[in-house]
C-alpha cells in the first residue's frame, strides 16, 4: 500500500493515486491519518462512538461545510472519516463489522 498525501488515502495502485491522479505516492508513516470512509448523518454517530470505545482516534469532517449544512439541516450532512495509519486495520475492521455489505463507492469522494 502506498499512501497520497492529497488525498489522505491508502492507494493499491503504485503508479497513481486512484482519486486524484496524482503520481507522487509515497510508504505510509504511522500517524498519516487515512481515508477511511464517508456516511450520512444518521450513521455517524454511532461510527464515532465505536471507534472511540475501541480506543482508535478519528477526524471527523463533514463534507458540506458548517454554512450549507445549517441551511439544509445536520441531516442531509455527510461526513468523512479519517483515522491514523496505525489504527487503519483496525478501523476498517470494526466499521465492516458495524455497517454490513457496506461496499466501497465507485466514485471516491474529494478529500
Amino acid at each position: 500500500m502506498l499512501y497520497c498525501e492529497s488525498c489522505m488515502m491508502l492507494c493499491d495502485d503504485a503508479l497513481k493515486c486512484r482519486n486524484c491522479g496524482k503520481k507522487k505516492l509515497r510508504e505510509p508513516k504511522e500517524n498519516d491519518p487515512v481515508f477511511l470512509l464517508e456516511l450520512q448523518s444518521l450513521w455517524s454517530g454511532g461510527i464515532e462512538d465505536a471507534l472511540s470505545e475501541n480506543g482508535i482516534p478519528c477526524l471527523k469532517r463533514g463534507v458540506k461545510g458548517p454554512g450549507l449544512s445549517f441551511i439544509l439541516g445536520e441531516g442531509f450532512e455527510t461526513y468523512q472519516f479519517f483515522v491514523p495509519y496505525s489504527a487503519y486495520e483496525k478501523a476498517k475492521e470494526l466499521t465492516d463489522a458495524f455497517l454490513p455489505g457496506e461496499d466501497e463507492p465507485e466514485d471516491l469522494p474529494e478529500v
